[in-house]
Formats: C-alpha cells, structure tokens, sequence
C-alpha cells in the first residue's frame, strides 16, 4: 500500500516495499563523493534522486548523479560552457540556474536543496507548491546571508526561506545565520558530518623516521597553502600536499625542495593518505565573504589518529572540539606563519604529544561524526517531514 505523503507519488525498490522520493540538488561544484558516503546509507529508506549542473570543484562527479544540462551546452577548455547560462547570470544576476528542474522533480516527496542564497533553492522554492513536495536546506554558510546582497537576491532569499519547511544545519554557525535571516530556530536541526570510521581508522599506519606533514583538498588561496609551504622551509619534514586546484602552479613555483605534490585520490581510497603521514595541517584564511565553514577533512585525520594544527577560523574550532578542551589540534591564528611554524615544530619533536592528541581525535570522531549517527539524523528530519 503507499504512504499517504507530499506529492502523493513513491518510488518501489527491488524489495517490493514503496520508497518515498527524495531529490537532491547540488551544483557540481558543492556535490562531494564525502557526503554522499553517507546520503547513501538512506537508499533503504527513500529513493534517492541526486541531481547537479555545472563542473565539479575537484574529482569527477560520484556514481548515480544525474548531471542536468542545458541545450546549448560545449566544452571550452576543458569546461562546460553555456551561452545561456552566463546570459542567465549577467543579466538576471541568477548565477547557478539549474535548466530543466521542473521535471526533474517532478514526483518527488522531498527536496533537498542547499544555501539559502543559492539559486537552485530558490528555483525548488518556486516550484514546491506547483509539484507539492516538502522542502528542506542542507546550510553550512557562516557569515550573514542577507548581507551584501542587491534588493532583488535578498528578495529571492526571503521567498525561498518563507517556503522552507526545515533546514539541516552542517555546523552550529549556519543555524545561527539561518535564524539570523528569519528562519525559526524550531525548522533547523543541526546534523554536522559523518564519516565512516572503519575505514578511516588509525589501523596498519605507515613508518618513517622522517615526520612528513600533510594537507589534502582544493589548491585554493583561502587553504593558506602558501604560509604552510613557507612555515615548513626551515624544518627537518616533508610536506606532502595532495590535490588540485587553481593555485596549484603557485604552490608548485613557491615550493621548497621538500615539499611533495601528490595527485588526488577518489575518495574510496583517501584513507590510504593518512596512514602515510604524521601531523595534518589546515592552515585556512578568511577571504571576504568566504570563511572555512567545517573542515571535512579534519574529521578524517582525527578518525585516522593523525594530531592536527589548524587555523583558529570560521568552523575549525568547533570540528577540533577546542571549545570543549578536547585536545585534538593546535590551532594558530591565520596567515601567522610563526605560530604555524612553531606549532608543527612541537608536535614533530614530540611523540608522546602526537600520541595524544591522535588518540582524543579518534574518541572525538567516534563520538560525533560517524556517517550511520549522521544519516540516523537526517532520516528521522525526513520521516517527520513526510508524515506532517
């Protein structure tokens, strides 16, 4: 028998039983392998509906993602292009329009959207009374989102939060900025992130009598990668930096001889980068408008019983557990190269610190971030939503 839910329309899995339809909407440069690790433990529950637009961040896109496109679409230099999409956004100021939307969620039961600025939560918004659906925001921004906006975005941000049925909030300071635009605190369930802590575990590590410091993600100016190369010239380690992105070249031609570039991994085998190094860094600076909102891969590190220096900026502190005196990091204040320095001076001339630091990250990750606790959350936020 179907459930009696939102858009009156289930999808049957292979078990027979009905699976309410649960749409997700990512630009491509947002959508991560990492998160759907744990979306996907939900697929017993709901029928998943992974929708993006647009060229992923870094990595390709992850399996089962329905990638939308517009009808004028070409590929320039390695990316896709379309006229229309820039006409789109120079004219209308909608940067980020998802084409053909409509009937992409044509018969879903909930979507899932992400900013509250974004412009494919504004376009879900507008057409969740047309196709009946619940809405719902996975928010991780943690600067104030109506500020700096023209009248006509801020309007666009007050439509979609006035059609906001819940909003999930990554870390605590989105809820703040959510509730700070007007969302009430009762619509927003914080849920963090989630990991899965048996694969990313402290088990068969790699040894050498040289410390090796590492940093894995995005080459990009707000990753501070350029004080970590700087903080670690004078030092007896290697750093291995494994990634991509536009600042790769600079940090290449800034390098020092012991600086290791390291191509990146699909995330199934990520794991495999903290068994070869000793301390993690994440040396972040704030950017206007741009804030390091939580760390993702601080949660593996900890996971991984790596000890971690950090910036004390946006979502770090909280991810580290500093408020709560855990001791899992060092966290420096950003850009100061001196501090950063001297904090991966101490930790690789200090075992037994290392050692302790390592294992509270591993307590903490345990506690807090496992990917079945994380989905656990989500699932009742939709079950409540669905039977309202």
């Amino acid at each position: 028998m179907k459930a009696d839910i939102p858009g009156g329309s289930v999808a049957s899995g292979r078990d027979g039983r009905y699976r309410p339809i649960v749409a997700f909407l990512r630009p491509g440069a947002t959508l991560a392998e990492y998160e759907m690790n744990y979306v996907s433990l939900l697929a017993d529950d709901f029928a998943l509906r992974v929708l993006t637009v647009g060229d992923t961040a870094i990595g390709g896109t992850p399996e089962g993602v329905r990638r939308l496109k517009w009808p004028d679409e070409f590929t320039w230099k390695g990316r896709r292009r379309s006229l229309l999409n820039g006409l789109y956004a120079r004219f209308f100021g909608r940067r980020g329009h998802v084409p053909g939307l409509m009937g992409a969620l044509r018969g879903a039961s909930l979507v899932q959207a992400g900013e509250a600025a974004s412009e494919y939560s504004y376009q879900a918004a507008r057409l969740k009374e047309r196709l009946g659906f619940r809405l719902l925001l996975s928010a991780s921004e943690n600067q104030e989102i109506l500020a700096h906006r023209d009248k006509a975005h801020e309007e666009r941000i007050r439509f979609t939060l006035a059609r906001v049925d819940h909003a999930l909030a990554i870390p605590p300071a989105a809820r703040d900025r959510l509730v700070e635009a007007g969302l009430p605190p009762e619509k927003i369930t914080v849920i963090g992130h989630g990991i899965d802590c048996d694969r990313f575990s402290p088990e068969r590590r790699e040894t050498s009598d040289t410390i090796r410091v590492g940093y894995c993600g995005r080459f990009r100016r707000e990753k501070g990668l350029a004080f970590l190369i700087e903080a670690t010239e004078p030092l007896d380690l290697d750093l291995v930096l494994l990634g991509d992105g536009p600042d790769r070249s600079d940090l290449i031609h800034r390098a020092h001889h012991r600086v290791q570039f390291q191509p990146e991994l699909p995330y199934g085998r990520m794991h495999n980068f903290y068994k070869g190094i000793d301390i993690f860094a994440l040396p972040s600076i704030p950017l206007p408008g741009l804030v390091e909102q939580f760390g993702f891969v601080l949660m593996e590190a900890m996971a991984s019983g790596i000890p971690i220096v950090a910036s004390h900026i946006g979502g770090i502190p909280h991810v580290v557990g500093a408020e709560a005196g855990e001791g899992c990091a060092l966290l420096v204040p950003p850009g100061d190269t001196h501090a950063l320095r001297e904090a991966i001076h101490r930790l690789a001339a200090d075992p037994s610190l290392r050692a302790g630091m390592g294992a509270a990250g591993i307590a903490r990750a345990r506690k807090l971030f496992r990917r079945e606790d994380v989905a656990d959350r989500m699932r009742r936020v939709y079950r409540e939503l669905l039977t309202a």
